[in-house]
């Protein structure tokens, strides 16, 4: 009776073994980001003052471990340029195609993104200190950076924290870290 009872409980103890977590929902997604943009020295960073940033981004789940998508973002800063002007400030607004491997621990992803795009600033208040020229609006962006991420309970949902650092080339080489927490969904 006890070696039935041994066998019994040691099948059942197999059978229930411990369920692995709800794998992370893949295809496509969404993300809406709040975060803060600061310029890094040597030239912007003395001009312009970290601001607040908005941003979304939309793509695709390639494969569990690779994505691609658009981004959106938009940044406002006051201009610290010598007097006058007083008080100005500046958006940037930048659009990219980017490309994001992840590797998954159980509910914590990790990941490195990167991409190329365009960027606007809306005023020419840093042609004073010669960051950009008369007339100039645009240029292209380099980005790449990386974070984590985590699932919810709900496996279309996560949460996470990104820092990309970006390059503008034609506004005198500006360089800016972009930090932002995010919610994703996945459809």
């Amino acid at each position: 009776m006890v070696r039935l009872a041994v066998v019994s409980f040691g099948a059942l103890a197999t059978l229930c073994g411990v369920a692995d977590a709800r794998p992370a929902s893949k295809g496509w997604f969404a993300e809406g980001a709040l975060g803060a943009v600061n310029f890094l020295p040597p030239l912007a960073s003395a001009n312009a003052a970290m601001g607040p940033a908005v941003g979304v981004r939309i793509g695709r789940d390639l494969f569990s471990w690779f994505s691609i998508g658009v981004q959106l973002a938009a940044s406002s800063h006051e201009a610290t340029v010598p007097a006058p002007p007083e008080g100005e400030w500046f958006q940037l607004y930048r659009g990219a195609g980017d490309a994001r491997i992840t590797g998954r621990f159980d509910r914590l992803a990790l990941f490195a993104e990167g991409g190329v795009g365009l960027t606007m600033i809306s005023s020419n208040v840093l042609g004073k200190v010669m960051i950009t020229d008369p007339g100039e609006t645009y240029s292209i962006l380099f980005q790449g950076g990386g974070g984590f991420e985590y699932q919810l309970e709900n496996r279309h949902y996560s949460v996470g924290l990104g820092v990309d650092v970006f390059v503008v080339p034609q506004f005198e080489k500006m360089r800016g870290l972009d930090t932002r927490a995010f919610l994703r969904y996945t459809y």
